[in-house]
This record gives C-alpha cells, structure tokens and sequence, in this order.
C-alpha cells in the first residue's frame, strides 16, 4: 500500500512540475495572443479651437473654418477574414481601422480615414515583408492605408478613395503582452511612420496599474494638396500648399495584456504655401478617451488579466510547489518502505 501511494505521489509531482514548466513555455505563447475575430469601437472626445470643416451645400462642396468646436471620434476595429492568411492557428491577423471625427454641432464629418494591418497577434507589430527566399506571413495586399485622389472626378464633388499598400511598422492597436517599463515604436496615422513612445512612469486608473507612454511627433509634412486660395488667403481658385502635422499621444497601458485603457491625442495641423507666408491652421484641439471607453478597457483587463498572470507566473509557481512536496512525499514514502524492519 505504501509503494503504491509514494508512486502516486511521485506521478503526482512530475504532472506538477511538468505543468509549472509549459505553462509559461508552452501555453502562454498558444494564449497570449490577440484573437483572429475583432469588432470593437472606441470613441474619443473634446474640443478645437480651429477645425476644417467640408460640407455639401445645394450640391456644392463648401470648406470652411470653424471656431471652438465640440468633437467626437469614433474608432472601428473589425477583422477582415477575406485575405488568405486569417486562417485557424496562423501568427498574424488582419484586422481593419475606420476612424470618422464629427463636429457635433451639427455631425458634420471633420476628418476621416481607413486602413487596413496585418500584425504579429502575440507582440502587436505592423508586419514587415521578409528579405530573401523567405516566405512571407502576410500577402502584399493585406495591408494598405486609404487615400483621397488628388482631384475629383467631376467638380464640386469629394475626391475618389484609392488604397496604398504598405506595411504599417511599430505597434499597432495596442502594446505587447508584458510590456516593460521601456520605450516602444509605435504606428503613427498621421505621418504613415513608427514613432517612439517614451515610458514616462506608472499610475492608477480606475484601479488598474496603467504604464504611461508619450509619442512626441515633431513638425512634418504629411501631404501636398490644391485648395481653395481663399481657403488660406492667397488669390486664385486653387493653390498648392502642403500639409503639416505636429502632435503629442499619450497612452495608458496594462502592462500584463498590453491593453490600452486611455489615450489622449493632442494635434495641430496647419497649410503652408508660397502664396501666403503666414501657416493657416486648419486644426487644434484635444481628443480623450471617454468615460464608457475606458469603462470597457478596463473590463476587458479584468477579463483577461487574471488568465495571463496565472499562466506566468501564479500557475507556475503553484505548481512548482505542489510539484515539490508531491515528489517529497513520494520519495519519503519509498525510502521509509526500503528501510523499515523485516518481520521474522
């Protein structure tokens, strides 16, 4: 009876330790990834001081300027299961951004844009094709970043889309499983580049550990555009000037998922031309995450949070434990056996 039950525990104790070993080794690298499946949205709100504005009026496009006003961005993510790569067990996934900025003074739509990614699922970065004879994990069409054409087909109307394929370097929808208290390359809509995210300490939001991190994008020029003279005080219908953007992006991430629970988007963009010397500032204002936003990230932490910690760190050293005294016992039980006196 006693060889028998120092066996067990013994079993017992190589299950245990086997388990500490691939739950860290084997299972999170299987779990910690994003989910194929995605749709999501996000909405961010606050305040310009300066906003362009494009409506149509009596079937006329009209730019305009406006003062102060209230905005309201919402942000789609859903996943697109149409390129070959978004398949069961695959590394990547292809999920696509839509971003609409509304003036809620009357919904008129401020700023819009589209782009698609294909990312690593586990460390959240934008995929770069391979150098080589490498195969590639992502076809050269999974990822794109949709545009205006620089002209309307017919006068008076909006510009045509035309998507432009591209990777998307740097992190994208969010920051790595474990993030570390480091700095971060991370995907800029407006400037289409990487740029760094600076660790800038940690703090509390709504009871979540949070690491903050700030994207500092100095003046770059992100387009050339023909807009109306009047548009930036210069004569004439039309005229050439380009488009600057600067801006500051602060993020609050859970550092265990990699989720982000708030962000706030400060930008100024303004026209530049050799028509008029003086910029005309066409944005300047603040979005925020807002309330019910970071109410669900938070959520989502609480629902995943405790699952990864488990398996890399709780799990493995319960086990470790368990695995311990198990083998302890077993080999206790059995050297005890061999030793005990023979009966005459």
């Amino acid at each position: 009876m006693r060889r028998a039950l120092s066996l067990i525990f013994l079993a017992l104790g190589v299950f245990a330790v086997a388990g500490a070993v691939s739950l860290p080794t084997y299972v999170k690298p299987e779990l910690a990834k994003v989910p194929l499946n995605q749709d999501s949205t996000s909405v961010l709100e606050g305040t310009a001081s300066k906003v362009l504005a494009v409506k149509t009026v009596g079937g006329k496009t009209v730019t305009e300027i406006r003062d102060n006003a209230k905005l309201k961005a919402t942000a789609h993510v859903v996943a697109n299961f149409a390129p070959p790569e978004m398949r069961e067990g695959t590394d990547v996934a292809v999920w696509l951004l839509a971003v609409s900025v509304v003036d809620t003074r009357d919904d008129t739509v401020v700023n819009a844009s589209k782009r698609q990614v294909c990312f690593d699922r586990r460390t959240a970065e934008g995929y770069l094709p391979p150098g080589g004879d490498q195969e590639a994990k992502c076809s050269a069409t999974s990822s794109f970043v949709t545009k205006l054409k620089d002209k309307p087909e017919k006068e008076n109307q909006k510009p045509e889309e035309i998507q432009e394929y591209k990777p998307q370097p740097g992190l994208n929808f969010k920051f790595p499983f474990g993030t570390e208290q480091k700095d971060y390359q991370v995907y800029d809509d407006n400037t289409g580049r990487a740029v760094q995210a600076r660790f800038k300490g940690v703090e509390e939001i709504k009871g979540v550990e949070v690491y903050k991190f700030v994207q500092e994008i100095p003046d770059t020029k992100v387009s050339m555009k023909k807009v109306p003279g009047s548009l930036i005080g210069a004569t004439g219908n039309s005229v050439e000037a380009g488009q600057f953007y600067r801006g500051t992006i602060t993020s609050w991430i859970e550092p265990v998922t990699g989720i982000q629970v708030k962000q706030e988007q400060q930008s100024h963009q303004e026209l530049r031309s050799a028509a008029n010397p003086t910029p005309t500032v066409v944005f300047d204002g603040t979005l925020t995450f807002t309330d019910a936003t970071v109410d669900k990230m938070v959520q989502q932490v609480d629902e995943n949070k405790g699952k990864l910690d488990f398996i890399s760190s709780t799990g493995p050293v319960v086990l470790g434990i368990l695995g311990a005294v198990f083998l302890a016992l077993g080999v206790f039980l059995l050297v005890k056996r061999r030793r005990a006196p023979s009966r005459h």
